[in-house]
C-alpha cells in the first residue's frame, strides 16, 4: 500500500508539472504601448495610419483607422527603429510626424514554457512636430506586460 501511494504521489507531481503556466502565450511579445492625448486627456484620432520605417515593403501597421493607442514594435536587432504616424486632416491632406526610438535590446529567459525573449530599454524618444507636441516615456522598460508605455501629446 505504502509502494502504490509512492507511486501515486510521483505521479500527480508529474502531472502538476507538465501543467505549465501559459500567461507567456497571452502575450509573448514585447510591445510599447502608445496611448493619445491632448491637454492631458485621452483622445481618439480618426484615419490614422502607423508605419514603420524600413519594415518589409514598408507596410502600414494601422491604415486609416479610428485610434487612441497603438502599438509600435521596437526590432530586437538594431538600436533604433523610426514610426511614421500618418493622419488625414482633409480629404485631400496628410499630416505625418517621425517618431524615433532609441533603446537597448536585453534578452531574457522567461520560463520553460516562454524560452528566451527580448525586452527594451528606450533611451530616448525622437519626434518632428508636425502633429506631435511632445512624447512622454511612462515604462522605459517594456516587457511582456500589457501596461501603457508611451503617451503621445497631440497639438
Amino acid at each position: 500500500m505504502k509502494h502504490l501511494l509512492s507511486i501515486a504521489l510521483a505521479l500527480l507531481l508529474m502531472l502538476a508539472a507538465a501543467c505549465g503556466d501559459s500567461s507567456c502565450y497571452d502575450n509573448g511579445n514585447a510591445l510599447p504601448l502608445a496611448r493619445f492625448y491632448r491637454d492631458g486627456k485621452k483622445i481618439t484620432l480618426s484615419n490614422v495610419t502607423t508605419r514603420g520605417i524600413g519594415a518589409p515593403n514598408d507596410s502600414a501597421y494601422v491604415k486609416g483607422k479610428s485610434l487612441s493607442e497603438t502599438y509600435l514594435p521596437l526590432r530586437a536587432s538594431t538600436t533604433s527603429t523610426q514610426w511614421i504616424i500618418e493622419m488625414a486632416v482633409t480629404n485631400d491632406d496628410t499630416m505625418s510626424d517621425t517618431l524615433t526610438f532609441h533603446y537597448t535590446t536585453v534578452p531574457y529567459f522567461a520560463s520553460a514554457e516562454c524560452g528566451a525573449m527580448f525586452a527594451f530599454n528606450i533611451d530616448k524618444v525622437e519626434t518632428t512636430r508636425n502633429l506631435i507636441d511632445s512624447v512622454e516615456l511612462v515604462q522605459r522598460k517594456v516587457t511582456n506586460l500589457i501596461t501603457e508605455s508611451i503617451k503621445i501629446h497631440f497639438q
